[in-house]
């Protein structure tokens, strides 16, 4: 039976179900379309993304990638299709029910607090803190539950190179900096889904190594699942097990580095069609 569920109950507390095991899919997407006037952006678009996996989405600009990471976090409602997370359907919904459900995305534009420092960037990723309610923080508790988040944010900026950063505020922030930031608040908010929108963009090159031992880390280590847009190959190549090349809308390749770059189609995508 499928189950769908707008309110998620119980993964607040980050409570997994029986399809979160790893081999499992933890993202489906299932004719996805959505279109812009008379465009059609993403033209039925179906695949699921195994638990604990890294996977890559790559694509000439205009293919549809950034269209297809907004119909899956809910930023874009307006498509037809299905799209399930963690055993429970998410189509449609709003991104804030999207991330209540365990997915959480950065945008290609990253979207720091620009009043807020560094590290209160950080703590307002976690959800569900005791403070965030009058009633729950009049009752106690959240000293040590803040502690502990405290503890959290400082040890993630300093995998991310931002411990120095900490005291800065956001419209202080180098554009690469800014991004860090977004990752490591996605990160706080310790998602069972993790959709990345060109997350090398903008980085420095040894925050980019910095970045990626993270990312990597986050699915060998932490068993999370990533979907990441990226037009640098050389980090899909490093991270991804397997990739995904959507062309005009559509996924025309499911496969390995070695059958991308060895696909005439995906070529053609990307060069342009040879001269007659």
């Amino acid at each position: 039976m499928t189950l769908r569920n707008h309110d998620v109950p119980g993964v607040n507390a980050g409570v997994a179900n029986s399809a979160t095991a790893i081999g499992t899919p933890a993202l489906r997407v299932s004719e996805v379309r959505c279109s812009f006037g008379g465009n059609q952006a993403v033209r039925g678009v179906t695949f699921d993304v195994t638990t604990g996996s890294f996977v890559g989405l790559i694509g000439p600009n205009g293919a549809g990638k950034s269209t297809l990471i907004d119909c899956i976090s809910g930023r874009n409602s307006a498509y037809q299709g299905q799209v399930f997370a963690l055993g429970n359907e998410i189509t449609r919904l709003p991104m804030y029910k999207v991330a209540r459900a365990g997915i959480v995305r950065n945008f290609q534009v990253a979207r720091p607090f620009k009043k807020l420092t560094v590290l209160s960037n950080l703590m307002y990723g976690p959800r569900g803190q005791v403070g965030e309610r009058l009633e729950r923080a009049l009752i106690g508790g959240w000293r040590a539950q803040e502690n502990e988040l405290l503890e959290r944010a400082r040890a993630s900026m300093d995998v991310f190179g931002l411990g120095p950063e900490e005291n800065n505020y956001g419209s202080e922030l180098s554009g690469g900096q800014e991004r860090l930031v977004e990752l490591c608040r996605a990160v706080m908010s310790q998602p069972r889904v993790l959709l990345l929108d060109e997350p090398f963009a903008g980085v420095s090159p040894v925050n980019r190594k910095r970045l990626a031992d993270r990312l990597k880390a986050l699915v060998t280590e932490d068993g999370m699942t990533i979907l990441m847009v990226e037009h640098r190959l050389e980090w899909v190549e490093r991270l991804c097990s397997r990739i995904l090349v959507m062309a005009e809308g559509s996924v025309i390749l499911d496969g390995t580095m070695q059958e991308v770059r060895s696909n005439a189609r995906v070529i053609e995508a990307y060069l342009g069609p040879s001269p007659e």
